[in-house]
């Protein structure tokens, strides 16, 4: 709805009784209500913050001008919420002016060319991190990755460590993992992470080694049994009775793995006397077996005849893999997956069909393997893809085991995240400022938003803050001006620049800056700013230059600039021109305007360039605005050099 409809229909009541007389005739305040000391003569700069009881009052006369159902909904809302939706139906620059009215507002009677900065609480859309992180992959560093980050398929460990960072190794294992990123992807990234390095070299005795299986007929015999990659064996129960086979690493070289525990992995697959089945037996003669509905095995010393439990059946599956199916439960035996590091049996996919191995009679080869292997702790990490490669995601953290761990949890999952992360966040970050704010991954998948209000960590995800906007009183009606305290800008693509707006001058992380009240001429200087997505966020405008269509004097005399033509309005309000050859500017309180004709030099054009930069020109001069970087400052130069780069626009939201 038109907010100029919707204020006509609030303050519709109001019209009547005030059409037969101006604001200054309510000068003697004697109207009840009417917060003392306030002056409705003159103009007046005024801050309010509003209350709870304000939003319920907005709320309402929302919801009476509301014409459907979602905006009657959105006007309810107000008042449940007691915040403004940035971007909804009923924004604050839409509703507050109505509000201002009213008298319950203490200056709704205050003249034209007043402002009052007014405090509220706003939530903006939910941010499009958010949801980006909420998709994002999952990826556990292999032992491929790690032989490739210590570069060998023998001599490493599955472990990062100081000699093979996950830093500068992270970034490769993705570019492989995910061949198809596109930008603004992210991933979580598992790994393993040492604080020492490890020690290589040559084994005392020479490991026993294992060929891979490659037959398209099992044969009874001793084998061992590893996941597809040939990097973890399954390993006897030892002592006990039941359970899930545990996992061990071994060395992989091409189709042969080696430092494998001849006693505790090699297992003797006997044939029933049946075709195609067969039992299955570790070193130490015992037979395994299933039995109720349980995924994991049990173990016997003594056969039970009969018993089909006791009975598996190996097929050939794709890429030498082997099904072996217990002919009982109709379970197989599958590889470790996800968080689980040990061998079940199961009758659904839980990981993959494993690989057999073959133990070589004759000792093979000695190559390098790790002689001291230290001790590493799992850590996770989140990346982000950007301009064609991997990076650490700036401003996104996520839980550690050990993090779980401290805050008693187990099984990395957490519990009142918006309780716990705050705690966390505190001790991770000592040093938060007011506004700060952080994207937290836990329990796998799930991301939220917290933000610093300069005393403690709260969830935000739906951008929620306090802000204050600065209102204007024109013609009698109120409008938004600005945030105060916090400016945003972003950067500006379209084709034409909209007049009366306010503009960053941007060349790389570096923006123009107004010159110093004390001076009426020179080069603007710079000052460094930080871009996120395609935003600035300042603590205010001060560095923002006005495109104005037009000029109005004392006289309320207005004077428009040419089509296509804008004049430059720094922040302290100020005119800039151009004259004589310098390639400097000057600065003045107001345009020369003669015959109702602004003179040349105050007028500037502004067309985009292909780069995404734009060509702003002098209409006196026909020189063009850019920094220099031989003198660290911006000019307007004849033509260009490779010193100088012609600005990005950045325009305040």
């Amino acid at each position: 709805m038109n907010k100029n409809i919707l204020n006509a229909v609030i303050v519709g009541s109001f019209a009547m009784g005030l059409a037969s007389c101006d604001e200054n005739s309510w000068n003697d305040h004697y109207l009840d209500g009417f917060e003392g000391g306030v002056d409705y003569e003159n103009s007046i700069e005024a801050t309010y913050t509003l209350t709870d009881a304000d939003y319920k009052t907005v709320s309402t006369m929302m919801e009476e001008v509301a014409t459907t159902d979602a905006e009657k909904s959105a006007a309810k809302a107000i008042a449940s919420n007691l915040y403004f939706e940035k971007e909804g139906v009923y924004s604050a620059p839409v509703a507050l002016p109505a509000f201002f009215k009213t008298s319950s507002f203490p200056y709704y009677l205050a003249s034209n060319g007043s402002t009052v900065d007014v405090t509220y609480r706003e939530a903006a859309e939910v941010p499009a991190e958010l949801t980006a992180l909420a998709g994002a992959k999952s990826y556990t560093i292999s032992a491929t990755d790690y032989a490739t980050a210590w570069g060998s398929e023998t001599a490493f460990i599955r472990s990062y460590a100081p000699d093979a960072t996950a830093a500068s190794n992270i970034p490769t294992a993705l570019a492989g993992a995910f061949a198809d990123a596109e930008d603004g992807m992210f991933a979580v990234v598992t790994y393993n992470n040492a604080t020492q390095n490890p020690m290589f070299g040559l084994p005392d005795e020479v490991p026993a080694s294992a060929d891979l299986y490659t037959a398209s007929e099992f044969k009874a015999g001793k084998y061992i049994i590893a996941d597809v990659a040939g990097s973890r064996v399954a390993t006897d129960l030892g002592e006990k009775t039941y359970g899930y086979l545990p996992s061990a690493d071994v060395t992989v070289s091409a189709d042969e793995i080696s430092g494998y525990d001849a006693e505790t992995q090699v297992w003797n697959f006997v044939s029933t006397g049946t075709e195609g089945e067969f039992y299955m037996m570790d070193g130490q003669g015992r037979y395994y077996y299933q039995s109720g509905t349980y995924n994991s095995f049990n173990v016997s010393s003594t056969l039970k005849a009969g018993d089909d439990g006791y009975v598996w059946i190996i097929t050939p599956e794709a890429d030498h893999a082997w099904k072996i199916t217990n002919k009982y439960a109709n379970k197989w035996v599958q590889t470790p997956s996800g968080t689980y590091s040990t061998w079940g049996s199961y009758n659904y996919v839980s990981g993959t069909y494993p690989c057999l191995f073959v133990p070589n009679e004759e000792a093979s080869t000695p190559v390098e393997i790790p002689l001291y292997t230290p001790v590493s702790v799992t850590e996770n990490a989140v990346y982000m893809f950007n301009g064609g490669k991997w990076a650490v995601a700036d401003g996104v953290v996520a839980l550690n085991p050990a993090d779980y761990t401290a805050m008693g949890f187990n099984n990395n999952s957490l519990v009142d995240a918006d309780i716990y992360i705050p705690l966390f966040l505190k001790s991770k970050r000592p040093y938060a400022q007011d506004g700060d704010q952080m994207y937290v991954v836990y329990n796998r998948n799930k991301v939220d938003l917290f933000v610093y209000d300069g005393s403690a960590w709260t969830l935000n995800n739906n951008g929620l803050e306090t802000v204050t906007g600065r209102y204007i009183k024109k013609n009698n009606e109120w409008s938004f001006v600005k945030y105060v305290g916090k400016a945003i800008f972003v950067e500006f693509k379209e084709a034409e620049v909209e007049l009366d707006r306010n503009y960053l001058f941007v060349a790389g992380d570096i923006c123009a800056t107004p010159i110093s009240k004390s001076s009426s001429y020179g080069y603007l200087p710079v000052a460094s700013v930080a871009i996120k997505d395609g935003q600035i966020i300042e603590k205010s405008d001060a560095n923002a230059f006005t495109f104005a269509s037009s000029y109005e004097d004392e006289n309320e005399v207005i004077t428009k600039a040419p089509e296509g033509k804008f004049m430059l309005v720094d922040s302290n309000g100020r005119y800039i021109y151009m004259t004589g050859t310098y390639n400097s500017v000057n600065l003045s309180a107001a345009p020369s305007i003669t015959d109702g004709v602004i003179a040349d030099g105050y007028l500037w054009t502004a067309t985009p360039n292909e780069d995404g930069s734009w060509k702003i020109v002098n209409a006196y001069s026909g020189k063009t605005m850019a920094y220099s970087t031989n003198y660290g400052s911006f000019g307007i130069y004849a033509s260009m050099s490779d010193f100088e780069i012609q600005p990005a626009l950045y325009i305040l939201e």
